[in-house]
């Protein structure tokens, strides 16, 4: 047994990420104790009740988040080759970058998310848990590349 083991009783601290879904998890049923249908509206997700269909769910809003940031970056793309403020072999690098940078994002996000999995090793949570990983970071990347380049 670790010393971190012994100094709580022998008890495995729960991962930090499993105290973040519990609370979040919590604040969405309280949500829909008080909120209703608007907790429906903000979580499309709120009534699946077993691990199953919470990963259909979380499958289901990846696929379209996914979708929505394919269409954000050919967006993107499109503006930065339309910057007629810079030479045409600047906005190609331009452009050059951006495909690097998303490349590089879209491998830390699988292996970041990958690592979540870890978290839950044995767990039935842990297809939910990577798919709510990937959910998220894509969410915030099409928000990110939005505010920089379209919302300007």
């Amino acid at each position: 047994m670790s010393a971190l083991s012994h100094a709580n009783g022998g008890r495995r601290k729960p991962p930090r990420r499993l105290w973040y879904l519990a609370a979040v998890l919590g604040g969405l049923a309280w949500l829909g104790a008080v909120g209703g249908d608007q907790a429906d509206a903000a979580d499309p997700c709120a009534e699946a009740a077993t691990t199953i269909a919470m990963r259909e769910c979380l499958d289901k809003a990846y696929t379209r988040a996914d979708a929505e940031l394919n269409a954000v970056w050919k967006k993107v793309m499109a503006q930065v080759g339309g910057a007629d403020y810079l030479p045409e072999k600047e906005r190609k690098a331009w452009k050059e970058e951006l495909l690097v940078s998303q490349r590089a994002w879209i491998e830390f996000k699988e292996h970041d998310c990958d690592a979540v999995g870890f978290e839950w090793y044995g767990g039935s949570g842990a297809g939910g848990a990577i798919l709510s990983c990937l959910l998220e970071h894509t969410e915030a990347r099409t928000s990110d590349l939005k505010a920089r380049y379209l919302d300007r």
